[in-house]
């Protein structure tokens, strides 16, 4: 495989710092196309800044490289989104992938990262390109798969939708998670158990990567869902990472009481300040399915991180960098 170079765009983000790393442990030729520079500092010799929107731009960094397979990532996040204008690099993003990557003598594949959310939570798609999306960014999302889907292409291509991902890099609301049960602030929501597909980022990237070298015939034009397996709840989660950390065992709160906290949560949003719970928290966290994974098993395999592993490594880089 030494005619592996593999670019990455949006190497720069909690799940792109993650693929970098498993590059270079991988010895491969790699580049990091990314409007941030790494969070990691031993990327910095693999990054250039380049915005995917600027197209003049985009096409000289990757035609200079040359990539054999594509990864991309580089997207715009936000559940809180007003319009679609304000996502650009998840549709004219994808544009400009495909166009430039048209004309690339030596790739092979690229892997299209979409999201869970091209479907609103819960709701089971009846095929893969059947959408209803909840928000703007699931809109934006779902328009950049009908882009790759519609497009005619010389190069092999998947989708792949991550479902919740956490692990070292991440940010927000599981980080925030995390740091809850440390400070024994989190309790169940209510006592029935719902299955939450999820994945350890580790496992993300493996998954990803599986798919950027797996057999044509096995991949090419499917939409392939990523979460660890077999899927569990989301109290078998935060007993494992309460656990770990040698905390207390979690109480279970009535429904109607973390409903009003999170109401007090969407207002206090509303002036500026930051609470661990709103409406939209709580949404998620009642909502459970389980997705279709059998595809992706099946060119997977075992996966490299069980839960308890996965919980470990995010313990330990949260203390690496301070968070806890």
């Amino acid at each position: 495989m030494n005619d592996i170079r593999i670019l990455i765009t949006g190497g720069s983000g909690f799940i792109g710092t993650n693929a970098m790393a498993y590059c270079i442990s991988n010895q491969w030729l790699v580049k990091n196309i990314d409007i941030e520079p790494p969070k990691e500092k031993s990327h910095l010799r693999y990054w250039e800044k380049v915005d995917i929107c600027d197209h003049k731009a985009l096409a000289s960094a990757i035609y200079d490289f040359n990539p054999s397979h594509i990864l991309h990532l580089a997207a715009k996040t936000g559940m809180d989104l007003k319009s679609i204008e304000e996502v650009p690099a998840n549709i004219e993003g994808v544009k400009n992938i495909i166009e430039i990557s048209n004309k690339l003598p030596d790739l092979k594949r690229v892997v299209f990262t979409s999201s869970l959310l091209v479907c609103k939570n819960g709701y089971i798609p009846k095929n893969d390109f059947d959408y209803c999306p909840p928000n703007i960014y699931g809109q934006s999302k779902m328009l950049g798969e009908q882009i790759v889907k519609n497009s005619k292409t010389n190069f092999e291509w998947v989708i792949a939708r991550p479902t919740s991902i956490w692990g070292p890099w991440f940010k927000d609301s599981y980080l925030s998670f995390f740091k809850m049960i440390n400070k024994n602030l989190y309790f169940h929501p209510g006592k029935d158990d719902k299955i939450k597909p999820k994945s350890y980022v580790g496992n993300t990237v493996h998954m990803m990567f599986k798919l950027l070298f797996a057999e044509t015939k096995d991949v090419q034009g499917k939409v392939f869902y990523l979460a660890d397996y077999p899927q569990g709840t989301t109290r078998e989660w935060a007993e494992c990472i309460a656990k770990s950390l040698g905390k207390k065992r979690i109480v279970t709160l009535p429904l109607l009481f973390l409903r009003c906290a999170a109401s007090l949560g969407d207002i206090l949003k509303i002036i500026g300040v930051e609470f661990p719970l709103t409406n939209f928290r709580l949404s998620n966290m009642l909502t459970g399915a389980v997705y279709p994974i059998e595809n992706t098993k099946a060119i997977v395999g075992d996966l490299p991180y069980s839960l308890q592993d996965g919980v470990n490594e995010t313990i330990a880089w949260m203390r690496d960098q301070k968070l806890m």
